[in-house]
């Protein structure tokens, strides 16, 4: 049995013991494969700890370690007693057998009770999987440490460093459905075990595969994009300042989920796997939800800024003879050469000739990993400073707008495109990706309707836009 066929079964048959828990369980099998952390955020009996031990009893051999930490646990307790022997010899080791360094899956409650004495060794069997046994560094069979607290961790800096290493989160809450509820109610009190297996020599198999999955070009825009609209925020919502560490182990995450469901490329639904590893606090996962379904509906456009430029633009094309735009800049614009790939110019000058072909632009702020059209930059510069004018000749008001129509007009193609692929392509998604919901997938399929409704308009206003640009004056 192959593992896609191995981890549907174990799904069906986790759901159902463990009531409205789906996306923990999937987020539990895919954080073994992938060999992540995970934390359970929630309530005490929620049947955190039930889920990781028949989670642990999946995996055929696997060991599993259970604490419950307190301001008071101490390292023997969680790493194994000081051998005596070893001390006889003037060697500071420990006994690790049955402890968490020899352990497969392992479960810490209350995981941000954990006192500065075992933060250390814990930070680096998190992260790298191994274990400073003294003076000899040795390798655990780990491949999931699942957290549970009923309370995320206070403002402190070690702690965020731990809680940074837990790279899927879930808000876990009591049972909603009243439905569901009778169900728990009238269901058997017996220790749930699961018939499904997985080896932890087919676990290794997938780590090898996904090293060969790749990423195309437009997922990986799609990823920009949220990351770029995540540190910028908006009006009403903070920046977002997600870790490198996290990013590069996301990408990781895709990697193995697409090589689980036996894809050779990442594919744009398993974007939305991002909701779970994206969130500092519970309050953010709806809108992070929505905003990594839009970005991977659209391709990454930004179907608000792209309405903005056109409103931008034809409010260019209906002055006077003469534009309107900054003389000096309240910081530094980068243009790039994106064909000869070199910075041509720093200024705080208006850039000459700014949307022509082949040339994009930055800021310090913005960084030179994202460079932007000359209308998205100038966007960005106008909602941070004040705006100082400058008069444009009437002869270079037509050119001006046709140039950066050009730009618009290739930010509304790809949107196009991009919901033109999607559009028989949800529907069948649950049963061809085993990481996805139908829940999921009906979400999918809403959202991209309602903006496929916003297409309709924004072309309407592209096609007014060139026919009013054609009038301009261009004498």
């Amino acid at each position: 049995m192959c593992v896609k066929t191995t981890i549907r079964a174990l799904h069906e048959e986790f759901n159902e013991h463990f009531i409205e828990r789906d996306d923990e369980i999937l987020g539990a099998f895919l954080a073994i494969l992938a060999n992540e952390n995970v934390l359970y955020l929630g309530p005490p009996g929620t049947a955190k700890t039930d889920l990781a031990r028949a989670v642990c009893r999946s995996i055929e051999g696997g060991h599993f370690f259970y604490y419950l930490l307190t301001r008071f646990t101490t390292p023997e307790e969680i790493f194994g007693p000081l051998s005596l022997k070893s001390l006889e010899n003037d060697e500071f080791r420990r006994k690790t057998e049955g402890s968490l360094p020899d352990s497969h899956i392992a479960l810490l409650d209350e995981i941000f009770k954990a006192n500065s004495s075992i933060l250390n060794s814990l930070l680096t069997v998190l992260n790298e999987r191994q274990f400073h046994n003294g003076t000899e560094i040795i390798d655990t069979p780990l491949l999931t440490v699942f957290g549970a607290s009923n309370e995320l961790p206070e403002e402190d800096e070690n702690l965020e460093a731990l809680y940074d290493r837990f790279l899927f989160r879930y808000d876990v809450r009591y049972i909603q459905n009243e439905e569901n509820v009778k169900k728990l109610l009238s269901g058997s009190l017996r220790e749930f075990t699961p018939r499904g297996r997985l080896t932890v020599t087919r676990i290794h198999d997938i780590q090898a595969r996904s090293l060969s999955v790749t990423v195309p070009d437009d997922i990986m825009a799609v990823v920009l994009a949220i990351k770029k609209e995540l540190e910028q925020g908006g009006p009403e919502e903070k920046k977002t300042r997600v870790s490198d560490r996290r990013w590069k182990k996301i990408m990781g995450v895709l990697k193995v989920a697409a090589a689980a469901n036996g894809d050779t490329a990442v594919s744009r639904p398993l974007l939305l796997l991002l909701r779970h590893m994206l969130w500092d606090v519970p309050e953010e996962e709806e809108r992070l939800r929505a905003l990594i379904i839009r970005n991977l509906t659209t391709g990454g456009v930004n179907m608000r800024t792209l309405e903005s430029g056109i409103g931008n633009l034809r409010a260019m094309a209906d002055g006077g003879d003469e534009i309107i735009v900054d003389e000096k800049l309240p910081v530094a614009v980068y243009a790039h050469d994106a064909l000869g790939g070199q910075i041509i110019a720093t200024s705080r000058d208006l850039v000459a000739a700014p949307a022509r072909e082949g040339i994009s632009y930055f800021t310090i702020e913005t960084s030179t990993a994202t460079p932007y059209p000359y209308h998205e930059v100038m966007e960005i510069l106008r909602e941070k400073y004040w705006f100082f004018p400058k008069k444009i000749p009437a002869s270079d008001k037509k050119t001006i707008c046709e140039q950066e129509y050009r730009y618009l007009r290739a930010e509304y193609d790809i949107l196009e495109k991009n919901l033109t692929a999607g559009a028989g392509q949800w529907k069948n998604t649950p049963r061809e990706n085993i990481w996805l919901t139908q829940t999921d997938c009906d979400e999918l399929v809403e959202v991209r309707r309602e903006i496929a409704a916003g297409l309709l308009v924004l072309e309407a206003k592209m096609n007014a836009l060139r026919e009013r640009i054609q009038t301009c004056s261009s004498s």
